[in-house]
Formats: structure tokens, sequence, C-alpha cells
């Protein structure tokens, strides 16, 4: 195990007093804006073989969470520990057709709970793995059962049997995980969906977990805690790092490194759109109506006989309302915003 930035216990780290997110936001959001629906009741995780040793777990019921693990000579890997006990042991089971093998880590790439409230149904010898402003941001636990119930039919039955459970490795921007002939590499580029958005990466095979930093083959970003700006300035990081060949995102479908070509552009002419309307003196509903979703983000690559292709679409329409709503806000109300749009529009500017 090596990293080029310090690590720390979980139980060190300094606690940050706000929640970016907190549960009363989703009441607030724009007209048209659909929670996503995650609750797994019925769902199953389909494990697919990426490369050898290498497995996507992908959820039956998208955008119910995916996962999946890497195996090396050592032991597993499993990427995020999904919403519940019964999912924790659905990925568990699907590790165990596979290999016998000590699950020695579990990467949690975002602090929302239907990443990391399956925690605690993991062996204890197994070593949970977060970055650090996500180790932080879990310690709220009750608020972010309210935050979460929106997106499981506001039944918190889903997640009764939950117990909190801290990460024991905390990193900053990059760890190396060592599996035993098999490397695989944490990066934190910035905030994108939350503050501490991790990507795990296995270079041999060129397959990243992206985590909600790509929502899915067919989206677009979801600003659901930070800003364009910080966002854009993000994924030109993640573009400018790693070359990947396959995204196994942590909601929607399969999808390529090429997506990276579509979430840097609509976050560049999100910005410029939005910039224009205060500009021009307009309010948010007027702000809305003038930035429309452009049609070169709307088309999906999932067949049109698809019964899930009108529900995405819906999704779709709502999270782009939700990020011309957080980007206004963010222009009218946070002065440093304009330096991380800059610095996102001036890192992102080779790609787009």
């Amino acid at each position: 195990m090596k990293g080029t930035s310090k690590t720390a216990h979980a139980a060190s780290s300094p606690l940050i007093p706000a929640v970016l997110a907190p549960p009363e936001v989703l009441t607030q959001a724009p007209q048209g804006f659909i929670p996503p629906p995650l609750n797994p009741t019925g769902a199953r995780l389909e494990t697919t073989e990426l490369a050898p040793g290498v497995y996507g777990l992908l959820s039956s019921k998208p955008p119910v969470d995916n996962s999946g693990f890497v195996v090396g000579e050592h032991g597993v890997l499993v990427i995020d520990a999904h919403i519940n006990g019964a999912m924790a042991r659905l990925i568990q089971t699907a590790v165990r057709q596979v290999t016998s093998k000590p699950i020695l880590y579990v990467v949690n790439t975002n602090y929302h709970g239907d990443h990391t409230f399956g925690n605690y149904a993991f062996p204890q010898q197994t070593l949970i793995v977060a970055q650090q402003k996500t180790a932080e941001r879990m310690r709220d636990f009750e608020r972010e059962k309210q935050f979460l119930l929106p997106t499981v039919d506001n039944d918190p039955t889903v997640f009764g049997d939950v117990r909190l459970r801290l990460p024991d490795l905390v990193i900053d921007e990059y760890l190396e995980l060592d599996l035993g002939g098999r490397a695989v590499e944490l990066y934190h580029f910035g905030h994108g969906n939350t503050p501490g958005d991790t990507v795990v990466f296995v270079p041999e095979a060129r397959i990243a977990w992206a985590g909600n930093l790509i929502v899915g083959d067919g989206s677009i970003p979801f600003l659901i805690e930070g800003g364009a700006g910080a966002y854009l300035e993000t994924m030109a990081k993640f573009t400018h790092t790693l070359e990947v060949g396959t995204i196994i995102p942590g909601h929607g479908l399969l999808t390529s490194g090429a997506i990276l070509g579509r979430y840097l552009p609509y976050l560049s002419e999100l910005i410029e759109s939005v910039r224009k309307a205060i500009r021009a003196g307009q309010n948010l509903d007027e702000a809305i109506a003038t930035t429309p979703l452009g049609q070169q983000y709307t088309r999906d690559t999932a067949g049109s006989d698809s019964p899930l292709v009108a529900q995405f679409a819906a999704f779709r329409a709502g999270v782009h309302r939700w990020n011309v709503w957080r980007t206004y806000q963010g222009m009218k109300g946070d002065p440093t915003s304009i330096q991380h749009l800059t610095r996102g529009l001036s890192l992102a500017s080779v790609e787009v």
C-alpha cells in the first residue's frame, strides 16, 4: 500500500460542521426535479467480468446503485457497500461465487448512505477506505437517513437495520492499494457530485468506478452539492490524468471514457448560459427557461423501445433544472464560485 498523500484514521479527522446538502434541500428543488429512485427492493446485482479478476456488479433496477470488486493474489477490494445489510450481503455473495479470498478493502466513493450504509455488514477485518471529506460527512448519520428518505419512497425500513461504520483508512488525493499482483489506484480529483468523490482505477485494465461523478451512459452531471465550476475543474483533472476505457458509474448503465466528452462541454455551456442570464438581469425562473437541455445531451444509447428511456429522460430533465438552479444560486450568492468557474473553464478548454 502506498500513497502520495498523508493517510489517517477516521477518528483523528476533524469534523466539518455543516453538510452541504441538508435533507430539506430536496423540498426546495425547482419544479420538475425527480429524486433518484434508489429503493433496492427487488433489485439484483448482476456480475459482469470486465477483465480477468475485475468485476462489475450492475443493478438490474437502475438507478439503484452499482458496485464491483477486484481480485488479487492476496485478496479482494470491493467498491461501495450499498444502502443496507441485505444489499451488502448480495455483494459478498457475488464475491464468494468467484473467490474464497478475504475481502481486504471496501472503498466508499462518496459519503451518501446508498454507498456507505452497508459498511457495517462487511467483516470487521475488512478495512473501510474513504477520502477525508467523505469520512467527515459520514458522521452525520441520522441526517443522511433523512436526506435519503425521498429516494426510497419515504420508507425508513429500507435502512432500518443500518449501523454507522466509519472508515478505517482515510486518504487525501491518492492511494495505491496492492492486492497481490494487482494494483488498484484511488484518486480524489476535487469536488464534484459530493466533496469527497473518489475514482477507483485498475490501470492495467483501464477500468474505473467513478461513483456519482459519472451517473451512467446517456447522463449529464448532477450538481447535488457542488458548483458547476468546481465540478468542471474536477472532471478536467480526471480527463487529463487517466486514460479510461470502461466506466462503472455509481447508478446508471455501463459506459466508457468517451462520456467525459459529454460532461465537459455540458458543464462549460451551463456556466456560460447561466452567467449570461444573470448579466441580463434574469431571475431564476427566467434563467431556467432560457437554459434548455441541448439535444446533444438527450440522445440515449439504450434502444428507444426500452421501458427505462422515458423514465430516465424525465429524471435527466429534472437534474438539468436542478443544475441550473444550483449554478444560479452559486453565481448570485458566492463570489468565490467565480474563481472555480475560471479555473474549470481554463482546465477544460483543451477538451471542449
